[in-house]
C-alpha cells in the first residue's frame, strides 16, 4: 500500500481518536434540556469553526490530491507542484486563523458573544490535538522504517511531509474539538 494511502488512514484514526477524547473531556458540561422538537440555535462561535474548518478542508483536500497523485517524491523534486501545494496549506491556515482571529476578538471585547457554555467548550476542545497528532507521528514512523527499513535512509521530501501532516491535523483536531462540543448525546 502507498504510504500516502496509509497517512490518509492515521488521519481518520487521528479524527476518530480526537471525538473520543473530547467527548470524554466534554462530560464537564452541564446537559440541556429542550422540548420535543426543538433544536439549540448554532452559536456565533459554532459558526465560526464550521466556517474555518470548510475552509481549511477544501484546501487540504486539494494539497492531498496533488501529492497523492504525484507522490511526495515528485512532489518534492518539482518546484511547481511543490510550492503549490505549499500555498494551498498556508491557505488552510488561513481557514484557522480566520477562526483564531474571531474567537480571540470575542475574548478581548467581551460582549457577550461567548457565553459559559462556549468557554467550557474551549477549555475542552484542544484535548484532541495531542493525541491526533500522536497517532500521526506514529504512523508516518511506521511506515517510513517499513518502507525505508533496508537504505536505512529516509528521503527529506517525507521531513516536509510529516510537518506539515502534523500541522494540519492539529488545526483539524482543535476545530473539530469546538464542534464536537456543541453535540448532544
Amino acid at each position: 500500500m502507498q504510504p500516502i494511502l496509509w497517512i490518509i488512514l492515521a488521519l481518520g484514526a487521528a479524527a476518530a481518536w480526537s471525538y473520543i477524547v473530547v467527548r470524554r473531556t466534554q462530560r464537564i458540561l452541564p446537559p440541556v434540556t429542550l422540548p420535543a422538537g426543538e433544536h439549540m440555535p448554532m452559536t456565533a462561535l459554532q459558526r465560526v469553526a464550521w466556517q474555518a474548518l470548510v475552509a481549511s478542508a477544501i484546501f487540504m483536500a486539494a494539497a492531498v490530491a496533488m501529492v497523492a497523485y504525484h507522490g511526495v517524491i515528485s512532489v518534492w523534486d518539482n518546484d511547481g507542484v511543490r510550492v503549490t501545494v505549499t500555498l494551498l496549506l498556508i491557505a488552510a491556515l488561513g481557514g484557522y486563523t480566520y477562526f483564531v482571529a474571531r474567537l480571540r476578538i470575542w475574548l478581548v471585547k467581551d460582549d457577550g458573544t461567548l457565553d459559559e457554555r462556549d468557554r467550557a467548550i474551549l477549555a475542552s476542545a484542544p484535548a484532541g490535538q495531542a493525541p491526533a497528532m500522536m497517532v500521526t507521528m506514529a504512523a508516518w514512523m511506521i511506515v517510513l522504517v517499513e518502507r525505508f527499513h533496508a537504505t536505512h535512509l529516509v528521503p527529506s521530501a517525507y521531513l516536509y511531509a510529516i510537518f506539515w501532516s502534523l500541522l494540519m491535523v492539529s488545526i483539524v483536531a482543535s476545530l473539530l474539538g469546538v464542534l464536537i462540543g456543541y453535540r448532544r448525546s
